[in-house]
């Protein structure tokens, strides 16, 4: 058997939390192209103390086994150390198992933290439309993909994220600040049709890199799945729509989304102030990860309810659209938003405009 390729350690660091990774050099430079804008890798040990995500090291005797099952089969395994805080890859085998393995631990671990930390996780999407930050609520195919990515395309906006938001009030009440998290943008293959027309978009998803879009066209073609999901790394994102990624922005609106069934049915709505905690409610993620809740996630006291407080006060709104018209939709919105809430002066937001990468080896361990 060929020996372990050797690793070297370094330091994850989001807005929330530093932790460890130790892995292969060209794992973590892969790792660090994924996670951007949200994550930094950076060469050298986290903090003492901290969380480890470690692969190509055999975990002690007496670490647990964790499992993360993916349709009613186990897709990867770990082996958790908690007296020591650290959290072991073990399989599958292979670099890009390993990279989405550590990635998948490293995000819970830091959504863990967030969590701890009091932010509040929504099924929202959020994005900079016109200089509001304007969180984008709903279930799914509720139509946050599309009108996300119309907004880029069509309205210049900026995208966080696309379905996954944590949320936190400051301190001093009021304004709400809104976090993304690495994950793939999942988008259906009729979307891609309608942004970019059929020819393109079938250019587009071959130059996709995910690995469970490889079954796709085939299962389109056969007519097994009339409405396919590409997986789109956030980096293929911004090289795509010729965009950056944002990190983070303020949020000063909310819109519930719903695709509507005929043209009769689309338009913008207020939502009076009595009836927003209950409509909010629905989509408030009650753990901060689907899998690996195992680094305490227990909010502060207090905290969540400010947020629910500070979000609840927000401008809100019901937004139903039609799908074939997604990119006029999108004018439509904005305008409606531009008369209604103020845009207030912000700094200038972390963005991914190209491919991160650690400044160097790290440490070797």
């Amino acid at each position: 058997m060929a020996p372990n390729p050797p690793t070297h350690r370094y330091t994850v660091r989001s807005q929330v939390a530093a932790t460890g990774l130790t892995c292969p050099p060209p794992v973590a430079e892969h790792i660090a192209r994924l996670a951007g804008p949200y994550l930094s890798v950076e060469p050298g040990p986290g903090p003492a103390g901290s969380w480890q995500a470690v692969a190509g090291v055999e975990p002690p005797p007496g670490a647990v086994p964790e499992e993360v099952a993916a349709l009613g089969e186990v897709a990867v395994r770990y082996a958790v150390d908690h007296a020591h805080r650290t959290l072991y890859h073990r399989t599958p085998h292979g670099e890009d198992w390993t990279t989405q393995s550590l990635l998948r631990a490293t995000r819970a671990i830091h959504r863990s933290a967030a969590s701890r930390q009091g932010m509040l996780f929504l099924h929202a999407g959020l994005v900079e439309l016109e200089g509001l930050g304007i969180a984008l609520v709903g279930g799914s195919r509720a139509g946050k993909t599309t009108l996300v990515m119309a907004s880029v395309l069509h309205g210049g906006a900026t995208m966080v994220c696309n379905d996954d938001v944590s949320l936190s009030a400051e301190p001093d009440g009021g304004r709400v600040l809104g976090v993304g998290w690495p994950r793939s943008v999942s988008v259906r293959l009729d979307t891609l049709d309608l942004l970019f027309g059929r020819g393109k978009a079938q250019g587009v998803l071959s130059r996709l890199t995910h690995p469970a879009n490889r079954t796709l066209g085939s299962l389109r073609a056969s007519g097994v799945e009339e409405h396919g999901t590409a997986l789109i790394y956030p980096w293929e994102y911004a090289a795509l729509l010729d965009t950056p990624v944002g990190r983070s922005a303020r949020v000063d609106a909310i819109v519930h989304l719903g695709l509507a069934d005929s043209p009769s049915d689309t338009g913008v709505a207020d939502v009076p102030p009595a009836a927003r905690a209950d409509l909010l409610e629905r989509h408030v993620l009650d753990l901060p990860n689907k899998h690996l809740n195992i680094f305490g996630h227990a909010p502060r006291q207090g905290a969540p309810a400010r947020t629910r407080e500070a979000l609840t006060a927000l401008p809100t709104f019901t937004f139903r659209y039609a799908f074939a018209d997604a990119p006029r939709e999108v004018a439509r919105l904005a305008a409606h938003l531009r008369g209604r809430v103020p845009a207030p002066a912000r700094p200038a937001q972390d963005r991914l405009t190209a491919p991160a990468a650690p400044a160097g080896r790290g440490e070797r361990r």
